[in-house]
């Protein structure tokens, strides 16, 4: 069992995680997508393991109540005692990394469109869900809680907070006012990760659609709208449908997810879920007819998914480097004015000894057999210099005369 699951952690795409503009490891064999290539190893070693490992949610959800019930505080000494708990120590992020992310889908399996479901994803940002205790939570992919609010989702609000809790994998629309829904993890308290792609998009339809259809609608006790995304299969007449016809929603469409029917639902990124733009579809799917309106997104650099991979990977060193550039100014302006003066007065010596030797040498050369009056001094000064820094701080020497207790204390020290 651990060494299926130790197999199981090594399945990510890239060291930085839940992006998809990093490159790809095995990118090296693009072009032998027929020969079966390093991702479709992959995909099969996962779908194996899945056979026999058991994934485990409690460590995620045996919390949930607690969290929101601690959250609340029940007296103004907890909340004194939190407050300097939130000084000292910093609560690990719980939700982070949570969401299932995707690949760039460079391999197509020879069986892709028997095994894959396709979800067209609108514009917007990825975001977890959780609902208990009589309030809803959205947390994005790292972990941060950036919206409560109530809804009709089960334990989402005051009159239903009694009914458990869920988690749904949403995609969130500004413009929309409205939460995507793309996966279910669990509803009513009942984890359905280790169920299977088709059976969780079926569920999460009819579970919101039908138990709670008030989540659909904008009220007082659901702000935000739940609709859940439709699902497709991959069949080549399908999918040069969905490029052409009009979209299921009126936000700009943002990519294609592919999710292979076996998967279940697992956190970081997973071999079993690829991720397209629509323009993208000619080069790697060999669907020609796309719309004109997705191949009018396609930026003015692009060449093809290989180079754009590179381009995201190196956009993104440029964005590390420019940090870690901030870092470095802002670590210098934080020190204290008498380490700067200290810090320029040090390089202002050192630049004029440097000079000054330069100058003894220039002259040496001309006059090799004796020593010149330059270079006494140059020694004088460079003596004076290592005195200096090997003496006591300037403000004794600076008050030395007008506090003869320190003029004592110097003498008795080097005595």
């Amino acid at each position: 069992m651990e060494d299926l699951l130790n197999n199981l952690t090594g399945v990510s795409v890239t060291e930085h995680l839940n992006t998809p503009y990093a490159e790809h490891p095995y990118f090296a064999l693009y072009k032998a997508k027929r020969t079966g290539s390093s991702q479709e190893e992959r995909r099969k070693r996962v779908l194996d393991a899945r056979k026999e490992a058991r994934y485990d949610l409690l460590s995620h959800l045996r919390n949930i109540e607690e969290e929101n019930v601690g959250s609340e505080g029940s007296s103004s000494d907890d909340s004194m005692e939190c407050e300097k708990e939130r000084v000292c120590y910093r609560r690990p992020k719980k939700y982070r990394n949570f969401l299932m992310m995707s690949e760039w889908l460079v391999d197509v399996p020879e069986d892709f469109a028997a095994s894959y479901l396709s979800v067209l994803c609108p514009v917007g940002k990825r975001t977890l869900i959780v609902s208990a205790r009589g309030r809803t939570r959205a947390y994005t992919k790292a972990g941060i809680m950036v919206n409560q609010f109530p809804s009709q989702l089960p334990g989402g609000c005051y009159y239903s907070k009694r009914k458990g809790y869920a988690l749904l994998d949403c995609i969130w629309s500004e413009t929309e006012k409205t939460y995507f829904v793309l996966d279910l993890v669990v509803w009513l308290n009942q984890s359905i990760m280790e169920c299977e792609t088709l059976f969780r998009f079926e569920w999460a339809k009819s579970r919101i659609l039908e138990e709670t259809p008030d989540a659909t609608e904008i009220s007082k006790y659901n702000p935000y709208r739940f609709v859940p995304l439709p699902h497709y299969d991959c069949s080549p007449e399908t999918l040069t449908r969905l490029v052409n016809e009009p979209l299921p929603f009126r936000v700009p469409l943002d990519g294609i997810l592919f999710y292979h029917k076996e998967s279940h639902y697992t956190h970081g990124p997973t071999p079993l879920v690829g991720w397209l733009k629509a323009y993208m579809f000619p080069e790697i799917l060999g669907i020609n007819q796309v719309a004109q309106v997705h191949i009018s997104e396609r930026p003015a650099k692009y060449i093809s998914l290989p180079a754009h991979i590179q381009y995201g990977k190196d956009r993104q060193q440029q964005k590390q480097e420019a940090l870690n550039r901030k870092m470095e100014v802002s670590d210098e302006n934080n020190k204290s004015p008498r380490e700067k003066s200290k810090k320029v007065k040090d390089v202002k010596d050192n630049q004029e000894n440097t000079s000054d030797m330069m100058e003894v040498s220039a002259e040496n050369k001309k006059n090799p057999k004796g020593k010149s009056k330059k270079v006494k001094d140059v020694k004088e000064k460079s003596s004076e210099m290592m005195t200096r820094h090997q003496s006591y701080p300037d403000r004794f020497r600076r008050y030395k005369g007008a506090f003869p207790f320190l003029s004592s204390h110097t003498d008795a020290t080097r005595a």
